[in-house]
Parts: structure tokens; C-alpha cells; sequence
């Protein structure tokens, strides 16, 4: 697999159908960094990860990791191809790396956020997920400010997680964090 700069440019294309292609995507990006990167398991999260949800059509995924650097293991990700790319989500806690990959002939973002296991990032990105699939008045909430937030600026990301920040403090009040 050959990894490429984040297309700035898909960044910022529209909501869209769920597509089944998404799960071959990050399987494809699961295999390659398996193979690379030892003890790094990857799990697929975000909208593409839930089957029915419209959203930017971005594989987004976390790498749990048993290193204690989270910065070590982002820099074996950028040995890899990844990248960083400085945005917000960059932190410590979580560091961040980004790549864009072409399957099939067409080309994917795909965000990689690094976690510990049982860290927030990983568990409550599962439980999220979870909800959306059984909870299809919250899927349709969800969608509806994804839809608003990309109708006031598609090219602002800042602006895509403040519209959609209620409803997901709403889906958030209902994971299960013991």
C-alpha cells in the first residue's frame, strides 16, 4: 500500500450515502499497518465505521498501542508514510497522524488517532458508535448537523465539530463509563 499526502481537497467534499467500500478501506490500511507496525492494533471508528450513516466519506480509526510514548508511536506512524498534519486533535493524550491512500481508483483520507487501550479516545469512540447503530432518531440527529454544519462552511472542520457538538453531548450522556 502506498501512502499519500492528506488531500486537503476530499477534506472538504460533502456529506454522502454511506458506502460499503469504507470497511475494504480500512481493512486494506489495518493489514498494512499490522504487518509494519508490531503490537498497534487498529480499529475503525467515525461515521464511515457505521453501517447507514451519511457523512464525509473519511476513514477514521484508532491505533491502541502498549507503548507508553503515544509520541513514539505516532513517529513510527510518520517511518510508515502517515503524517502529521496541525490540527486540534494533535495533542499528547492523543496524538494524530493522517494519510491519503487510493483503493479501487479512487482516493481516501484516513485519520489515525493513538491511543492506550481502554483510553476515552478508544472505548467511547466504540460506545458512540454503538448508539448510532441502534439509535436511528440519534443517526438521523447526528446526520442533520452534520448537514447544517457543512451548509454554514464546508471548508471549515472547527465549524463542522461545533455544529454537531449538542448532539453529540447527547449521545455521550448515554456510554456507560464504569
Amino acid at each position: 500500500m502506498k501512502l499519500e499526502r492528506f488531500d486537503e481537497g476530499l477534506h472538504h467534499r460533502h456529506i454522502v450515502a454511506y458506502d460499503p467500500v469504507y470497511g475494504e478501506v480500512f481493512a486494506e490500511v489495518r493489514e498494512f499497518v499490522h504487518e509494519v507496525l508490531e503490537g498497534v492494533e487498529l480499529v475503525h471508528i467515525g461515521s464511515t465505521a457505521v453501517e447507514g450513516l451519511r457523512g464525509k466519506a473519511m476513514i477514521d480509526a484508532v491505533a491502541i498501542t502498549a507503548r507508553q510514548n503515544l509520541r513514539d508511536e505516532q513517529r513510527a506512524f510518520e517511518r510508515m508514510g502517515f503524517h502529521r498534519r496541525p490540527v486540534w486533535v494533535d495533542t499528547d493524550e492523543k496524538p494524530y497522524v493522517c494519510a491519503s491512500v487510493v483503493h479501487a481508483g479512487r482516493r481516501f483520507n484516513v485519520n489515525v488517532h493513538i491511543c492506550h487501550r481502554g483510553d476515552p479516545v478508544h472505548k467511547d469512540s466504540l460506545a458512540f458508535m454503538d448508539i448510532l447503530g441502534r439509535r436511528p432518531d440519534l443517526r438521523q440527529k447526528y446526520e442533520e448537523a452534520k448537514d447544517r454544519a457543512h451548509s454554514i462552511d464546508p471548508g471549515d472542520p472547527q465549524v463542522y465539530n461545533k455544529e454537531k457538538e449538542a448532539v453529540i453531548r447527547e449521545i455521550e450522556a448515554l456510554i456507560d463509563r464504569r
